[in-house]
């Protein structure tokens, strides 16, 4: 019966006007609906899956707990292929699925209720005193510190193409020129910076809504309230390039894993798992097909916040091509970002991190919420993706086509204002993810342009769109 509810609430809901751009988020409609299921009675929790080995799997029984999880009891297949067409803004599109369906294995999807931070003075405090000691804390500004270390790292790294690391068939010219740019570059700024280091005893307040501070020996603490917790040690070079792999492939990105995650737990308390590592040359590595290059200690990691075990992910929403948001008049303001977690690591120690967006967890709405299944999220989906994208004429006024991919159909938290307060609740959504033919090659790399994308993302719970670029 419940599940029947919830269904006719989200044809209701898919029947009401259309969001503007300038609308916060589209979840708070069907006056209160949304909020009355999250305050429903707790759904029975999902039996967890246990990965069972080859040689045993002919001998599970049927209703082992491998086929009960959450998976099975959304109806989520792990791939799905499928085509659906239609009319879009600006011209008609075929949205093409062969996707990997990603469900995490949790036997329960709790409602949170969260907030921001830091927000106090005593949290600003307790966090630098946890990464930073005691102090004393000062303010120093050393302009040529960063410009020296960064001479270092790219002279390094010339240095090393003298043994061809990343094969014969690399173009080892123009990374000689490339690289010289650089450190002329830096050169310059060295020899135009202002030669005096400025000290002076820590002159901010942990009352103040965002500020820096540091310790003697070149370690600095940076907030802002309600948005960002940084750490950065003093002259730590500039990486270059974002793309990363998943798991980490060698000892040395094994122990840069193990210091980033034990420093974080120092930062904040969340739980965090990686998403992606990258030597500092990663780009160079996949441009050339080799997994090896210039060692030099210093790797980038990305993770993703968890909360009872399920990820949030920093992905925006996409919606068309820049000339087709101008035909129709609308635009929506990227200002809503969602927890995003970075950590430089040199030789196996923190370097620099830096936080987007954490969240507090202040309590549980509903310790497991019902939610739509699967089957119908893809009926909203076919029916919501062409109200989303908008895309240009061609250049006679004609009507454009696109073709989209959908590769990814992804289950996690997203974080959500609370209707006229300044919580948040962390609500569970499916994104699909994908890229449109016209600007991409017939598949997605690790880390590109399109990565960073949800092409639509639904609410889990009462099928209604959240905009990530307006949903908090």
């Amino acid at each position: 019966m419940k599940r029947t509810i919830a269904i006719l609430t989200a044809l209701l809901l898919l029947t009401a006007c259309q969001p503007t751009p300038t609308e916060e988020v589209v979840v708070n409609k069907a006056e209160g609906a949304l909020q009355q299921q999250i305050a429903a009675t707790a759904a029975p929790e999902y039996r967890v899956s246990i990965p069972i080995p080859e040689s045993q799997a002919a001998q599970q029984p049927a209703e082992s707990p491998a086929e009960t999880g959450l998976r099975a009891a959304l109806g989520a297949p792990e791939h799905l292929t499928d085509t659906v067409s239609g009319k879009v803004y600006g011209g008609t599109m075929d949205v093409k699925i062969d996707a990997t369906v990603t469900v995490p294995n949790v036997s329960a999807v709790p409602v949170y209720r969260a907030a921001l931070t830091p927000s106090s003075p005593e949290e600003k405090e307790q966090i630098a005193r946890a990464i930073l000691g005691d102090g004393p804390y000062i303010y120093r500004q050393n302009h040529r510190l960063w410009n020296e270390s960064n001479i270092r790292y790219y002279q390094a790294w010339l240095d090393a193409l003298d043994d061809q690391p990343y094969g014969p068939g690399a173009d080892y010219d123009q990374m000689r020129a490339w690289l010289t740019n650089q450190i002329e570059a830096h050169q310059l700024g060295y020899q135009q910076a202002d030669a005096r280091v400025k000290e002076q005893p820590w002159p901010g307040n942990w009352r103040d809504s965002g500020g820096s501070v540091m310790v003697d020996d070149g370690r600095t603490f940076h907030w802002a309230d309600g948005g960002l917790l940084k750490f950065r040690r003093e002259g730590t070079p500039w990486l270059v390039g974002a793309v990363r792999h998943d798991e980490p492939r060698t000892d040395d990105e094994r122990a840069a894993d193990e210091a980033a995650v034990d420093f974080l737990n120092q930062l904040h308390s969340n739980q965090v798992t990686l998403w992606g590592v990258a030597a500092h040359d990663e780009s160079w590595r996949r441009q050339f097909g080799v997994e090896t290059g210039f060692d030099n200690g210093l790797y980038r990691l990305w993770y993703l916040p968890l909360y009872g075990g399920i990820p949030v992910y920093p992905w925006e929403t996409y919606h068309g091509t820049d000339n087709g948001l101008q035909d129709a008049g609308v635009s929506f303001d990227r200002n809503a970002a969602q927890e995003r977690i970075e950590v430089v690591t040199d030789h196996g120690e923190v370097a620099e991190v830096t936080w987007t967006s954490p969240l507090r967890v202040l309590g549980v709405e509903n310790e497991n919420v019902g939610l739509l299944p699967f089957d119908r999220i893809m009926e909203i989906f076919k029916q919501q993706i062409f109200m989303n994208i908008y895309i240009g004429k061609d250049y006679l006024g004609n009507d454009s086509h696109t073709d989209m991919r959908i590769t990814e159909i992804t289950f996690s938290y997203m974080r959500v204002r609370k209707p006229d307060q300044a919580e948040y609740w962390l609500l569970p959504v499916w994104d699909f993810r994908g890229y449109d033919t016209r600007f991409a090659a017939d598949r997605m790399d690790d880390y590109d342009w399109w990565d960073t994308f949800s092409l639509l993302t639904v609410n889990a719970i009462d099928g209604s769109i959240v905009d990530r670029n307006l949903g908090y």
